[in-house]
């Protein structure tokens, strides 16, 4: 028996799912649940995963804690931390601390700290590879605190006017590089580098829970 959670749900036949899950050993997994209907996501539970045939089968799911608390705002943020998680990471995917990480995070977004929220970004960015170096220039020298940059093709800090589309004084840059997003505004230009990483890592997909919180904002 291993603890998981439900990253990824879908209808399978009768009344079984085909489910991505995130065991405790740091791996995602794919599998078909028969009930798994009633798995829960944002909630820890307990299953058995076995090989068949070259797809998982999760069985004996039970609870394994109460599902957290999440509404509003706060759920459709965990639906987008299971979505970035479920596209970014491969299937099969073991990363270290991957499952401390992301119950971290769902804990902390229930509680309204988005600061959790972007540290999971930035590592599963980290854990993708494209997270780029944020304390050096394209030539790796230091920045410098009143010079401006810019993020050349996702990858690298040049040098750049004040004015120029995108550019931050080194200060900001070095600020974002700690990944300590407490600051207004660092958390603001976290928020901003985050999602401009995420959709060059994922190719431009589109995300659901992105396009509901942008739906949310406008209502109000």
């Amino acid at each position: 028996m291993q603890k998981f959670w439900v990253i990824r749900k879908q209808p399978y036949r009768e009344n079984s799912a085909l489910l991505t899950v995130l065991a405790e050993n740091n791996r995602l997994t794919r599998c078909i649940a028969r009930g798994g209907l009633k798995a829960s996501e944002f909630q820890p539970l307990f299953g058995l995963l076995s090989l068949k045939k070259n797809l998982a089968s999760l069985t004996k799911i039970e609870s394994a804690g109460s599902r957290v608390p999440l509404q509003g705002t706060e759920l459709i943020s965990g639906l987008y931390l299971n979505e970035i998680t479920n596209w970014i990471l491969p299937e099969g995917a073991e990363v270290e601390r991957l499952f401390d990480l992301y119950t971290d995070s769902v804990k902390g977004i229930s509680l309204k700290s988005f600061n959790t929220l972007r540290q999971f970004e930035r590592f599963l960015l980290e854990a993708a590879g494209t997270y780029p170096v944020l304390d050096i220039d394209r030539n790796g020298k230091r920045l410098h605190a009143r010079t401006y940059y810019r993020l050349h093709q996702f990858q690298e800090l040049v040098e750049v006017n004040s004015d120029e589309v995108d550019a931050l004084c080194g200060a900001d840059w070095m600020a974002l590089s700690t990944g300590v997003y407490t600051e207004p505004v660092a958390a603001r230009h976290a928020k901003w580098l985050h999602r401009h990483l995420l959709d060059h890592t994922l190719g431009g997909r589109r995300l659901v829970s992105r396009e509901m919180l942008s739906e949310v904002r406008k209502s109000k």
